[in-house]
C-alpha cells in the first residue's frame, strides 16, 4: 500500500501592490457570489474601454482624464470600472 500525500488546499491570495480591498479578491466578506460576478464584469468593462481608446490620447493612469469616461455614478461600481481601466492602461 502506498502512502498518499494530503490534498493541497489553496488559500486566497493576498492583495498585490496597488490593489485595494475592492479589487483584491472577487469574494470580499459580505458579498454574494452573484454580486462578486457582477462587479467583475464591471471591472472588465473598464478594461475593455481602455483598450478601445488610443493610448496616445491618455498621458497615463491620470484620474482627471479617466473619471469623465466612467459611466457609473456610485461606488462600488465606479471603483471597479476605474480599477479595470487603470490596470489596462498601466500594462
Amino acid at each position: 500500500m502506498s502512502a498518499r500525500s494530503p490534498a493541497k488546499v489553496l488559500s486566497a491570495r493576498p492583495p498585490r501592490a496597488g490593489e485595494s480591498a475592492a479589487t483584491a479578491s472577487p469574494m470580499s466578506p459580505g458579498v454574494t457570489a452573484r454580486e462578486a460576478y457582477r462587479l467583475s464584469r464591471i471591472q472588465a468593462e473598464g478594461w475593455n474601454a481602455a483598450h478601445r481608446i488610443a493610448a496616445s490620447t491618455l498621458d497615463g493612469p491620470d484620474g482627471m482624464q479617466i473619471e469623465p469616461l466612467n459611466p457609473y455614478a456610485a461606488d462600488p461600481e465606479r471603483i471597479r470600472w476605474s480599477a479595470g481601466f487603470t490596470s489596462a492602461i498601466a500594462s
